[in-house]
């Protein structure tokens, strides 16, 4: 790894290809091409033979490692040397991140399955190429590394509950009615009490936003999972989830439009199979979503929050929706709950000309917060823990609570 690179090892197709990579790396997403191509620069490759094993401290000189070609599996170990965490990526994966900073708790592997090449890329050839953005992408690897640490936390806490997690599922007839900001929230509520045992499904198609407004940085997918082998689809699910430091974790469905097509009823299931064992309960985010993946999570669902906001056009279309889960799904009246969600300060329907129109009673009530959720995602943090005593914060614990009851766990 030392001396300087060789001649095609700086040839423009190479760097290209390199920084296409890069690109496709969400922390690295935002660079310019200039920057993308210095990074492609300082990249170099490193040799792993099947059966070989690399180890990495927390000290490790490399900081960003990505798989080139072949095929290799990566894993975090306890400090008694048990592995806690595994994952098979593909080709292009950004493959492992030693912890900038921290302590010695685990350790990080990368185990050759069969020859393979790696492209690392250390701190001091980071530095040099990102200059005014290294502030920024630190922040990015930083977190990524948390989250890989919230994940080993996370194997190891479900390892001892096996049963499968029930489903409470949230949707809304109507885009902008605050469904996914409730159904975070109420999932962190509920990952109080079983922390790092409650999953966020984000469904929502085609463009999914809990793990955006959680601070947390996607890596993975349902549908990026199941470009793999078969047999690697349960590693790469699990490792596809990214755990919040409130002990919440999230799935996302997809990371890019395109990839809604390969959302299909037998992904999902198959998904949900996975990924249910070890939880204490899944909260899916369906959005305004009917396709195929949201009617699978609908029948599966012991609890169906329907949410509205108090507009005429939102509440035809739920009462719609309402109809269409009782008598064509034929899913039962006492499953399903209304949420009403006060998006503005002044509504002209009270709560009983609302019930009216849906035919239905209102389980809870959110009041108006004005922009206290956005707030919240500006400053990094949820609604429910920025300010536990706002609307916001009060109607998700009401939510959690009647998800509970319900699903009939002790809150």
């Amino acid at each position: 790894m030392s001396g300087p690179p060789s001649v095609n090892d700086q040839a423009p197709s190479v760097l290209q290809s390199r920084a296409r990579l890069l690109e496709m790396a969400s922390v690295f997403s935002e660079l310019s091409d200039g920057t993308l191509r210095a990074l492609a620069r300082r990249m170099r490759p490193v040799s792993l033979a099947a059966g070989e094993t690399l180890r990495l401290g927390a000290q490790g000189g490399d900081l960003v490692i990505f798989l080139a070609t072949g095929s290799c599996e990566g894993a975090i170990l306890d400090a008694a040397g048990k592995v806690v965490l595994t994952r098979r990526p593909k080709p292009g994966d950004l493959l492992i991140l030693p912890a900038p900073r921290g302590s010695d708790r685990f350790v990080t592997s990368i185990h050759g399955l069969s020859d393979a090449t790696l492209l690392t890329l250390d701190r001091d050839g980071l530095m040099e190429a990102l200059g005014a953005d290294v502030e920024a992408v630190s922040i990015g690897l930083d977190k990524l590394w948390e989250q890989e640490l919230a994940a080993a936390d996370a194997a190891q806490a479900q390892e001892a509950w096996r049963a499968a997690a029930p489903i409470a599922a949230f949707f809304s007839a109507k885009g902008g009615s605050g469904a996914t900001t409730l159904a975070i929230n109420a999932a962190a509520a509920l990952a109080d009490k079983y922390p790092r045992q409650v999953l966020l499904l984000d469904l929502s198609e085609p463009f999914g936003h809990a793990a955006l407004l959680t601070d947390l940085i996607a890596t993975g997918s349902i549908a990026g999972a199941s470009k793999a082998p078969l047999a690697d689809f349960t590693k790469n699910l699990r490792g596809a989830i990214v755990n919040h430091r409130s002990g919440l974790g999230v799935l996302p469905a997809t990371l890019r439009p395109e990839e809604v097509d390969l959302l299909n009823a037998d992904l999902t299931t198959r998904a949900l199979d996975v990924v249910a064992p070890g939880q204490r309960v899944i909260v899916a985010d369906l959005g305004t979503s009917l396709a195929e993946a949201s009617l699978v999570v609908i029948e599966r669902a012991q609890c169906l929050i329907v949410v509205v906001p108090p507009e005429i056009a939102a509440m035809t279309d739920a009462r719609r929706a309402l109809a269409v889960f009782r008598d064509i799904m034929g899913v039962p009246q006492s499953r399903i709950e209304v949420v009403l969600n006060q998006r503005s300060p002044h509504t002209p329907l009270d709560k009983a000309a609302i019930e009216s129109v849906l035919g239905r009673q209102i389980a809870v009530t959110v009041g108006f917060d004005g922009s206290k959720p956005e707030e919240a995602t500006l400053s990094g943090s949820l609604a429910i823990q920025r300010d536990p005593s706002s609307y916001i914060a009060r109607g998700a614990n009401d939510i959690a609570r009647l998800i509970g009851a319900h699903l009939k766990l002790k809150l």
